[in-house]
């Protein structure tokens, strides 16, 4: 049998660099690039460019004997993965200062700057017409990061820094040292690699940090783990439960799925000292029913608990969306390295898929068949005998409680619709069993019915198998029917819509209708101008609001950088409208994602950008809500969903969503009625029962179909 391993980070110093650089850049690269697995014509490229100014720069310092820590490149050269986290740091310097084990990160950006422009709020840059991170800012995160969550750091409680390093030649970025980054970049400096500049700043700031060598601290440092900071986690969840402003307040059925959640895990960590069970915890509730405020409560009672066990209690996401927005809200509560205890349910997996590639490729070489989702189990067995080292953050218990929301989300790729580009390891097997694998105790949130892509396939039956699997009890569900805490409190409203969209008679509706029509605010508008003009009118001072859609139109402008500027015609939403007798376009883009992962923009509308500015100026997604309320919701109900013959239809013409289409391809080859066509069916309901819940005061909806319309209004008894 063939022994493999991960390969390490390369950790040298910065004279061994520096001879490298200097005598064989070639095979530096080429080493680079085996270690990591990845080095494209671009990554190589970079790395050529920025090695030899990072060496050149260095070479101004007297720091020979310092160590550097060299590992893969992303965008630009030179990347440290940081521990249990997806961020790397493109040159990590490690060495002893004035107090003891000292940390430099360095973010090196290769970037042509002229023309770049200050953003228009603390941590952005205008850079190509477009707001983006500002270097310092990314740098920021790093440093806190590695201050609250790096074992090595927190165990020798070395000090962190870091800096940004352009390396493009003579360089022109004043724009970023301008306000409103004026107080960022004098704790994370911007500094140069041109020459007639490197000898102004950099030699001082790293002397200042870096004054001798630490071979013992920097190999200690290489095999960090991730590792909450206990202190910093308790003043977090301390907010998160303070009276007087915490956002995360439970009510009656919420109160007794955490006194029963409690319950629980006194028995899984406080009833014998130095021993935690191993259990598997299941909530479940309808959108609005407020599973997301208990998860929060849930980790805030655990991190303030003093009887807490050693180990990290983390909260895991399911989708990009929901990652950007739990950071945003952790971060509001406790500083910016309060993003750390946020973690993405693909970091459970055992082996990153450069290392699952390189270990599949070498198996193949000696006639060894690995990686087929379907065997998941013989492969993940395999790995263990061949003595393969799991990362950080994927190890058997590697964490003491994880509580997961939106766990309906979690991807199964043994089963159908589960394959694709997901991030991860599919040949690993599914995530809800790498969560439980990797945690003594496990807490999962979930509403199977708004699991609307294919992918989004794990259910309670899923868990509680996977449970006896890994010998950890099963909970029986802990269920929240019965709270609603959208739709103006009304369980009615969303009974009603379930009905609705699963085609029960209108009679019936109309009887269930009369209960909460006093209560929630619903408007069907006459078209897509009108459905904004009743949102507007309905807005108050210091509420929110939100236009919404499903997959139903092209993303056309996700390239684009300011979609809301273009014709009409080529955004994503263009219907025909009149008003006053005069016909126009009324348009709309899709939400707006910087860098096409940032969903803070579109959910909570931070300065910066323009649903700041204009809440209803774009239109939103189920993928980007779910999880999220708004005052006041306008529905853009299309041709994808409409009410035929008495039963509800699917145009396949007009489902755009890419999560469904294995189901909507296998739909067109089988035809209507069929398992594949039902299947469509039942994901696009869920997602207009994702948007149609999404309101607090009210709902605004308009219908492309008019047939479609008249039936709604009917079971409304209109």
């Amino acid at each position: 049998m063939i022994q493999w391993a991960a390969m390490e980070p390369l950790l040298v110093t910065l004279d061994e660099l520096r001879d490298r650089v200097e005598h064989d850049l070639r095979g530096l690269l080429r080493e680079l690039k085996a270690r990591t697995g990845r080095g494209g014509h671009e990554e190589e490229e970079a790395w050529r460019a920025s090695l030899p100014a990072l060496a050149r720069t260095l070479s101004t310092c007297d720091l020979g004997g310092v160590h550097v820590l060299l590992a893969g490149p992303e965008h630009l050269a030179l990347e440290y993965q940081l521990p249990a986290a997806s961020a790397w740091c493109d040159a990590v310097l490690l060495g002893e200062g004035d107090e003891g084990p000292s940390v430099v990160v360095v973010e090196l950006k290769h970037w042509a700057t002229w023309g770049d422009a200050p953003g228009p709020y603390e941590g952005l840059i205008r850079r190509h017409g477009r707001d983006e991170l500002h270097p310092s800012e990314q740098v920021r995160g790093y440093v806190e990061y590695c201050q609250r969550f790096h074992s090595t750091v927190l165990e020798r409680r070395a000090e962190v820094s870091g800096c940004v390093l352009f390396t493009r030649g003579a360089q022109f970025f004043g724009s970023y040292l301008q306000p409103p980054n004026d107080r960022l970049v004098e704790r994370f400096p911007c500094l140069s690699a041109a020459p007639q500049r490197v000898e102004e700043a950099l030699p001082a700031w790293l002397e200042d940090r870096i004054k001798v060598p630490d071979e013992d601290f920097a190999r200690e440092f290489v095999v960090g783990r991730y590792q909450q900071d206990r202190g910093f986690v308790r003043q977090i969840g301390l907010q998160i439960l303070a009276p007087e402003h915490t956002p995360f307040v439970l009510l009656d059925h919420q109160r007794r799925a955490m006194a029963v959640v409690s319950h629980v895990l006194q028995q899984a960590l406080f009833a014998r000292p130095g021993v935690t069970e191993k259990k598997v915890v299941v909530i479940q509730g309808p959108p609005g029913s407020g599973k997301s405020v208990l998860a929060a409560r849930i980790w805030a009672e655990l991190v303030t608990d003093d009887r807490l066990p050693d180990g990290s209690v983390v909260l895991t996401t399911t989708s990009m969306s929901q990652e950007s927005n739990w950071k945003e809200l952790f971060a509001k509560t406790g500083g910016g390295a309060a993003k750390g205890v946020v973690k993405k349910a693909t970091s459970y997996v055992p082996l990153s898929t450069t290392q699952f590639g390189r270990l599949r490729k070498a198996l193949e070489k000696d006639g060894v068949s690995f990686g087929a989702p379907d065997h998941w189990r013989d492969n993940l067995d395999l790995v263990r005998r061949l003595g393969t080292e799991f990362r950080d953050g994927a190890k058997d218990d590697d964490y003491l409680v994880s509580i997961v929301d939106e766990a309906h989300a979690l991807i199964d790729p043994a089963k159908p619709g589960g394959t694709g580009q997901y991030g991860f390891a599919l040949g690993m097997g599914p995530l809800g069993y790498h969560v439980i694998r990797s945690s003594r105790v496990s807490v999962f949130l979930l509403d199977e019915e708004q699991g609307f892509r294919s992918r989004e396939n794990t259910t309670v039956d899923d868990l509680r198998r996977w449970a006896a699997e890994l010998g950890a009890e099963f909970v029986e569900p802990i269920r929240l029917e019965g709270a609603q805490f959208r739709c103006a409190g009304s369980v009615e409203f969303v009974d009603w819509l379930e009905g609705l969209l699963d085609g029960a008679p209108a009679e019936e509706l109309r009887r269930l209708s009369s209960a909460w029509r006093l209560a929630l605010d619903f408007r069907v508008a006459d078209g897509p101008a009108d459905l904004e003009r009743g949102l507007r009118e309905a807005i108050r001072p210091g509420e929110s609001a939100r236009l919404l859609a499903p997959f139903a139109r092209r993303w056309k402008t996700k390239e684009t950088v300011e979609p809301w500027s273009l014709p009409p015609n080529l955004q994503d939403f263009c219907f025909e409208c009149e008003e006053e007798g005069r016909p126009f376009l009324w348009a709309k883009p899709w939400n707006f994602v910087p860098r096409g992962k940032d969903y803070t923009w579109f959910v909570q509308a931070p300065p910066g950008s323009r649903l700041h500015d204009d809440p209803l100026a774009e239109v939103g997604c189920p993928y980007a809500v779910r999880g999220f309320d708004f005052d006041h919701v306008g529905v853009l109900w299309l041709g994808d969903l409409r009410w035929r013959d008495g039963a509800w239809d699917v145009d396949l013409d007009e489902v755009h969503e890419s999560g469904l289409k294995p189901t909507l391809n296998a739909a067109r080859k089988e035809g209507p009625g069929s398992a594949a066509w039902l299947e469509l069916r039942r994901g696009l309901a869920q997602a207009y029962r994702i948007l149609l819940t999404r309101g607090l005061k009210s709902v605004h909806v308009w219908f492309e179909d008019e047939e479609t319309r008249r039936h709604v209004e009917d079971c409304l008894g209109r």
